[in-house]
């Protein structure tokens, strides 16, 4: 199962990010929360902004069981910074349950994320 945002970074495409050298971590507390209240059955309203808060809020029957059922979050481990259009960070999620995902987080603006998007199943 895919769990896509497809408005995520509008106008930007990911592909065509540039790495940061020698990048730091800064939103993993903020993806280990925004993952546990989604698999909790909950949209974090206060982490999103409107376009990805609505996505979620639409996705919520698709992608908060999956997330659920998958478990806790044991591990999360930083790939990567990408700079366009602000600071977007890669990080390989690790769950009780299944195989490891890719996650993107980023788009941050006013305390609230505009993206966060997986390829994984």
């Amino acid at each position: 199962m895919t769990y896509t945002f497809p408005f995520l970074f509008a106008g930007a495409a990911l592909v065509m990010s540039a790495p940061v050298t020698a990048a730091q971590s800064n939103y993993a507390a903020a993806l280990r929360t925004m993952l546990t209240r989604t698999a909790a059955g909950t949209c974090p309203a206060d982490m999103m902004q409107p376009k990805l808060l609505a996505a979620c809020k639409q996705q919520m029957s698709k992608m908060g069981p999956p997330l659920a059922a998958k478990g806790r979050i044991k591990t999360l481990t930083f790939l990567k910074a990408d700079m366009t259009d602000g600071r977007e960070e890669t990080y390989k999620v690790t769950f009780e349950k299944g195989k490891p995902q890719t996650w993107l987080i980023g788009g941050l603006k006013n305390g609230k994320f505009a993206g966060l998007y997986t390829d994984d199943e």
